[in-house]
């Protein structure tokens, strides 16, 4: 096997001993690769035994990614290890963990990103692209028993907003012997500091030139706003508590080729629906979901814009009057009413439900939407306009603390308001407010059955 070389600033993480550590930085440059390495050669020593190690992303395609590193270098150091694969750890809350177990009775496991999941699990914890997470002051209070004993609390990520908690953590670092955090590590690794200590040199396989590293920087940076890169790439946070919804290792991790089915004639599963409705300035939007076992798929999006009332209702009946059609839920604004009421008059009201577009509702939609994709029970076809679209929802704290949704006009294409966005979020609420067909039933027969039981 090749020899594996990190970069000196690999190095400076991988051997940082101090058992609390923070570290902000850019994207992909290699640091939870380098903690992979650390948590192996840490958990592989003679001098421990029976030590755990407790990993979690912002989603679960990076645990897992996190538990094949720790794999790679358990075979590269030649240590025995094997990966156990998905463990119940919790029957009662529904807990799995993936897990690698080294002979010495050392285990690495890997769960998503979800406070209870670290309740009485005792050992070292390691969180991942923290900002990103959607309950950060919960994670952060249920890992601290592990400092009670003993353990390491490692935290790596990406800046999400200024007003996030991870950032919080940031600051109180900062503050050394003046703050709380005083036995706190603070790292940090922007883009350009990789790059100085040999990132693009390593990723090129030789020293590389400036027209290089520029061409290396054009294309990470391509398509994003500055304020983007200043906070992806230059560990400055965004200002203003404005924060894109979904990150976009979100949007694509549940992204997938060869999903769709136009004509809706293969489906054999229930089938929910969202409808965000518009007619000049933005386009209607049917979102059309089909439910096998626990995952739902996209089956099929319709985008009509400037498209006449009596289309978009023929182009709505096509979707609900099929009979594997369970339930929709339709953008019930002032515009969308008459739509809304031809389909619950034609289909009933125990199958369309009326949506109205409230500060409370949207939080609802948002929330709910968020937890479906983190949790990858949902699957969306691979585009670069739904991508866009999904990423260009923002949320704004007001004053009053409340939360104020916008588009980022530099990723909303053709001036929409992430009408693919609700849409899909309408189909969700629709498949989790489903309970099933409805079911009459009657004493009636059986009593007359028993009043002429003797005759």
């Amino acid at each position: 096997m090749p020899l594996i070389t990190f970069l000196p600033y690999q190095k400076r993480w991988i051997t940082n001993p101090s058992q609390f550590a923070i570290c902000e930085k850019s994207r992909r440059v290699g640091i939870t690769y380098a903690e992979a390495y650390r948590v192996t050669r840490d958990l592989a020593s003679k001098n421990v035994k029976n030590n755990k190690v407790w990993f979690s992303s912002a989603d679960l395609s990076a645990s897992e990614e996190f538990i094949d590193y720790v794999g790679f270098f358990a075979t590269y150091l030649n240590t025995a290890a094997k990966y156990i694969g998905e463990v119940v750890i919790d029957k009662e809350r529904d807990i799995t963990a993936q897990r690698v177990r080294f002979s010495n009775g050392c285990e690495c496991n890997a769960i998503s990103s979800n406070p209870t999941r670290f309740r009485s699990k005792g050992g070292d914890v390691i969180l991942d692209e923290f900002a990103h997470h959607r309950d950060q002051d919960k994670m952060f209070t249920a890992s601290k028993p592990s400092m009670m004993w003993g353990n390491r609390v490692r935290i790596i990520s990406t800046h999400n907003g200024d007003d996030s908690f991870f950032n919080k953590l940031v600051k109180e670092v900062q503050k050394g012997e003046a703050g709380t955090m005083k036995n706190w590590t603070p790292f940090k690794i922007t883009i350009d500091d990789a790059i100085k200590e040999g990132l693009v040199d390593k990723i090129l396989g030789h020293k590389a030139s400036k027209n290089e590293i520029k061409t290396f920087l054009e294309d990470a940076f391509s398509g994003m706003t500055q304020e983007a890169i200043d906070e992806e790439f230059h560990c400055i946070p965004n200002s203003s508590s404005i924060n894109h919804v979904l990150a976009l290792e979100l949007i694509t991790a549940v992204e997938r080729d060869n999903i769709l089915d136009e004509t809706l004639s293969g489906i054999k599963g229930d089938i929910y629906v969202g409808m965000d409705v518009g007619r000049f300035n933005n386009p209607s939007v049917i979102w059309v979901l089909e439910k096998l076992g626990e995952l739902l798929y996209t089956r099929k999006v319709i985008c009509m814009k400037n498209t006449p009332w009596a289309q978009q209702r023929e182009q709505l009946n096509s979707v609900l009057s099929h009979p594997n059609f369970r339930r929709c839920c339709i953008d019930n604004s002032a515009m969308g009413t008459e739509l809304f009421e031809n389909a619950q008059q034609t289909y009933g009201s125990m199958k369309v439900e009326g949506i109205k577009f409230t500060a409370s509702v949207k939080d609802s939609l948002v929330s709910y939407l968020i937890m479906m994709v983190e949790d990858r029970k949902v699957l969306i076809p691979r585009s670069k306009t739904i991508r866009e679209d999904f990423y260009s929802l923002k949320g704004i704290k007001t004053a009053s603390g409340n939360t104020r949704y916008e588009t980022d006009s530099a990723y909303a294409e053709d001036d929409t308001h992430a009408d693919h966005f609700w849409a899909f979020a309408l189909a969700l609420e629709a498949a989790k407010t489903y309970s099933g067909p409805l079911i009459i039933t009657s004493t009636a027969r059986k009593q007359m059955s028993a009043i002429l039981a003797k005759y």
